[in-house]
């Protein structure tokens, strides 16, 4: 019942993670999957992975969310409910109560291996900064359905979790993404309106708030269909190159409101 991921530490103050890339499922569970590769996909962050390659620390986790949702408080980690998994019956019959305490020593030791990363980074660096990158659907109706771009934006930043001292941090970040484009055009970017920041970054804060920023990052899927999965790959490295020339404003962001360290 491992999580299998990609731990590249490149050096530097910030780390990218794409906690939600994965499609693996464990050969125990798959007798008990009720979902198909499609459905789970769909629920999934596919090429996020890809996002994280700025050539910065990065973490990416290979097991699916379906496994094990490294985003929700550790009792809700595993779907066990259809109001923990958008309504879908994920499981056929119940995973054993050994398999979900074995899922849960996963999930407990990838906690362990994140903080290592980040108390590396504090104590190096003073401080750290992470990319948490994510998708959403926003066509749940069906492919064809027309997007309600008042309710989706094209980048919802989460940042309820992180403390008021990295408020000028965050707004250099979103002032970045406003004034840059994807593909020649704008982009609508707004904070806290889909999502606010999921467990994952209330988990890091609530440890080491003070000495760092969590930036949860969701992209709308418009950079592939939703519903079959095929991406436009051309717009993910847009989207790549996006937040990796972020990096050196977010820098010198750090720098001028917080002083060298």
């Amino acid at each position: 019942m491992e999580i299998h991921y990609v731990l590249e530490e490149k050096g530097g103050p910030v780390l990218a993670l794409a906690i939600h890339d994965g499609h693996q499922l464990a050969d125990q569970l798959a007798p008990f999957m009720n979902l198909s590769a499609s459905e789970r996909r769909r629920e999934e962050d596919p090429f996020t992975g890809l996002l994280t390659d700025i050539g910065t620390n990065r973490f990416i986790v290979k097991t699916s969310r379906f496994q094990v949702d490294l985003n929700r408080p550790i009792q809700d980690s595993v779907y066990l409910r259809p109001d923990q998994a958008w309504g879908l019956h994920v499981w056929r019959e119940t995973p054993s109560k050994t398999m979900i305490e074995q899922i849960r020593h996963s999930y407990r030791y990838i906690q362990k291996v994140l903080s290592s990363v980040i108390e590396k980074s504090i104590q190096r660096y003073g401080y750290f900064i992470i990319y948490d990158i994510h998708s959403y659907n926003a066509k749940r109706l069906g492919p064809d359905e027309t997007i309600d771009t008042n309710a989706n934006p094209q980048i919802n930043i989460g940042t309820i979790h992180n403390k008021g001292i990295w408020r000028p941090l965050i707004d250099t970040f979103m002032k970045y993404l406003t004034e840059n484009n994807i593909n020649g055009q704008s982009i609508d970017v707004r904070e806290n309106v889909k999502f606010s920041g999921g467990y994952l970054s209330q988990w890091i804060t609530s440890k080491y708030g003070q000495k760092g920023c969590v930036l949860s990052i969701e992209f709308r899927k418009d950079f592939m269909n939703e519903w079959t999965g095929i991406p436009n790959l051309n717009h993910v490295e847009a989207l790549r190159k996006l937040l990796h020339s972020s990096l050196s404003f977010i820098k010198q962001s750090y720098q001028h409101h917080y002083g060298s360290k």
